[in-house]
């Protein structure tokens, strides 16, 4: 018969948790080690090896060590040859850390036969014996499919034995191999709606307005601009109405909220007020859209009941529509007036390419697209030249693909170790001393 259809090996949340879970036990009990993928420059079809090869990149990602009690394999051996280390290791990664922070990269080289997941005989540096182990064995089911699926790489590793090898990485280059970083950006697949008002004349001056659509998807506060026949009228959205509680004022208080991705992250007091109860006055926001939740602020009065100060506790999040238009001038000479309000940012328009480059609208910089997902709507970009922004439009220059950045990940542009081969760069001639042919003997 057929299995219990109530009774699952595990969801995608299951999953997305028990990843999260290794990842944060990786993090909290292992190291960060340098990942040095192997380049084959030159294979032997007939007995299907490497003939030459050589490393130009290095790549920071953390991992555990599972050796407890020192290292394993054959310790120090006398041979014919010399002194001989068998010393080896077994280093625990999360697959999933593995292809945000690496395999996006290998994928884009033409040298690197498997990109998808760690290879034998690419290179781990060990920080803490300051050695270089050679990858023998990638074991990528133990734990053996946890809810249905596998997170970590089990890394089987040997001190390595150096063999001649060349590229930039042994070659003693100051410059950096790779120099970029990776940013996910995401993006609307389907635009919102944009916010429309009317316009309301006393006389000859616009007095006020009413909202007719709040719009949607908005991750700023869009501009208005006041139109038609008369001079001087300005206005402007608020996509967070503040209000203070409480008690009843000589003079109320007025606010510039400043809304980024849905969250209120800045407060400015425009004019602090005058008479407030300092004991029972609280400061109140109006409801987000679904699902979201109001910022919390610590207000401060002084003696004269006048507010002074804002302190964010909680930003919120949720606000992506226009709750009202402020009218701070209402001008003159006019019968006909219209609002125009900034549109909503546009979705996606055709299809990126792997590998293109794309460049901004606004900063025109450019930056290679490491990887991107349609139905979900995000990018990754590697070695931007400059800091895209919220709101820029992105275009690709071979697919001609074009969307406009909603929102960004900054943990990923944020620690620059997880890219950059900073870290190798500066301790590389401390490590090991290549300029003799072979620096693991005692000759040149």
């Amino acid at each position: 018969m057929a299995r219990n259809v109530f009774f699952t090996h595990g969801t995608r949340n299951e999953q997305f948790l028990q990843q999260n879970l290794v990842e944060e036990y990786i993090k909290m009990f292992g190291m960060d080690v340098l990942y040095i993928p192997r380049q084959l420059i030159a294979k032997d079809n007939v007995f299907n090896e490497e003939v030459v090869s050589q490393f130009d990149d290095s790549y920071i990602i953390e991992a555990y060590l599972e050796n407890f009690d020192g290292f394993q394999g054959g310790g120090d051996l006398l041979t014919k040859f010399g002194i001989r280390q068998t010393d080896e290791i077994t280093m625990v990664i999360s697959q999933q850390r593995f292809s945000d922070l690496i395999s996006q990269f290998l994928l884009l080289d033409e040298d690197i036969e498997v990109g998808e997941r760690p290879q034998e005989g690419d290179l781990i540096y060990f920080p803490l014996s300051s050695n270089y182990f050679e990858i023998k064995f990638v074991e990528h089911e133990e734990p053996f499919y946890q809810l249905g699926k596998n997170y970590t790489y089990k890394l089987k590793a040997e001190l390595f034995e150096y063999s001649d090898e060349g590229g930039e990485f042994f070659a003693g280059d100051d410059e950096m191999i790779d120099t970029g970083y990776t940013v996910q950006y995401y993006y609307l697949v389907s635009p919102g709606q944009s916010a429309s008002a009317t316009p309301l004349l006393t006389g000859d001056a616009v007095s006020q307005a009413v909202v007719n659509t709040n719009g949607s998807k908005y991750n700023f506060t869009p501009t208005v601009t006041v139109t038609g026949d008369g001079t001087g009228a300005t206005a402007h959205a608020e996509m967070i109405v503040v209000n203070v509680g409480g008690s009843i004022p000589i003079t109320p208080a007025t606010f510039d909220p400043t809304v980024k991705n849905g969250k209120m992250v800045g407060l400015k007091i425009l004019n602090g007020g005058e008479g407030y109860d300092v004991s029972r006055s609280y400061i109140d926001f109006n409801d987000p859209g679904t699902a979201g939740t109001k910022p919390v602020v610590t207000p401060t009065f002084d003696s004269n009941g006048t507010l002074t100060k804002v302190e964010i506790t909680n930003e919120g999040d949720g606000y992506d529509s226009v709750s009202q238009i402020v009218i701070d001038s209402g001008g003159s000479g006019y019968t006909t007036a219209a609002f125009d309000i900034e549109s909503v940012p546009s979705g996606l328009s055709g299809n990126f390419t792997d590998g293109e480059t794309v460049t901004s609208g606004t900063t025109a910089g450019t930056a290679l697209l490491a990887d991107w997902d349609k139905s979900e709507g995000w990018l990754k970009l590697k070695s931007p030249t400059e800091d895209f922004q919220i709101g820029e439009l992105l275009v690709g220059n071979t697919s001609g693909a074009s969307i406009t950045i909603h929102s960004y990940d900054a943990m990923k542009t944020t620690d620059t170790k997880y890219s950059e081969s900073a870290t190798f760069e500066t301790f590389a001639d401390d490590i090991i001393d290549f300029s003799e042919g072979n620096p693991f003997g005692i000759g040149t």
